[in-house]
């Protein structure tokens, strides 16, 4: 009897014991589960990359901010269309047009996209992408103007878009050929106070002005023969390490996306032309 009841004792007490293994079994797997969870989570989290752009965003056809945080333009669906490629958080930042560069200056931002043509007072300065686009910086005036050259302009007023390449272009010339110089922060504004005669000529891209054009019934507008130049459209980056490292990978995606004739589709939305047969070489 004694043997008996000694045997069922220790029957029970393996049993216990085995129950208590399975259990501290489980649960261990449930803590490695866990942490390789998390583990990969914070994985996922070191590989989504996150990519600050900065842009005036105040007009078509090149980036419009609208007060709904909406982002229009050229450059809006350059960089979405980027993002789904590379996989990247692309989060845009809106900044006065001459502010951007301050925002690359201090780490704010690390893009700066608004259409910028490449001139070499930035390219000294920052990283400039693989272009994606050309232009050309011109003159304009009402159909029914006089004027037919730079110098039938002297003594009058030339409308610029403060911030562009031809700004620079004009304001040089200034003093020389006797202009008075006009800035405007948009190009829109800029261009129908030339329609309202407010001003004599507007110096701009040739992109922007068949834009405006193409939207506003009432604009005639004649260029003159001569453009003040041709210029390549490209993104700038800071000269650090890690704008290094960016430039060559928007290279690569650039390159791609003209490969496949992705942008000249964009400059034929926005611009009604592929710009991108205009790439100076």
């Amino acid at each position: 009897m004694k043997k008996r009841v000694l045997a069922l004792l220790l029957v029970s007490a393996m049993v216990v014991t085995s129950l208590i293994g399975c259990g501290n079994s489980d649960e261990s797997k449930k803590d490695s589960a866990k942490t390789e969870t998390t583990e990969n989570s914070s994985d996922n989290k070191e590989e989504t990359k996150k990519v600050v752009v900065a842009t005036a965003g105040t007009g078509e056809p090149y980036s419009l901010m609208s007060d709904d945080g909406k982002w229009t333009g050229i450059d809006a669906e350059m960089w979405d269309e980027i993002e789904k490629r590379t996989g990247w958080e692309v989060e845009v930042k809106q900044a006065a047009f001459d502010a951007i560069w301050g925002e690359l200056d201090t780490g704010r931002a690390d893009v700066a996209a608004n259409c910028f043509a490449v001139k070499q007072e930035r390219t000294d300065k920052y990283n400039a992408t693989i272009p994606y686009y050309g232009d050309a910086q011109c003159v304009i005036v009402n159909s029914n103007s006089e004027y037919k050259t730079l110098d039938d302009l002297a003594g009058k007023t030339i409308g610029l878009t403060n911030g562009q390449a031809a700004q620079t272009i004009i304001e040089d010339m200034a003093d020389e050929k006797g202009y008075t110089v006009k800035l405007y922060e948009d190009s829109a504004v800029g261009m129908n106070d030339l329609m309202l005669e407010r001003i004599d000529a507007y110096a701009n891209t040739t992109t922007n002005v068949n834009a405006f054009s193409h939207n506003n019934e009432k604009a005639d507008f004649r260029f003159f023969e001569e453009n003040l130049m041709a210029n390549n459209v490209a993104y700038f980056l800071p000269k650090t390490d890690k704008g290094e490292e960016l430039t060559k990978e928007l290279d690569k995606v650039l390159q791609e996306m003209l490969d496949d004739g992705t942008i000249a589709k964009i400059t034929e939305k926005w611009m009604y032309a592929d710009m991108t047969q205009l790439i100076q070489k």
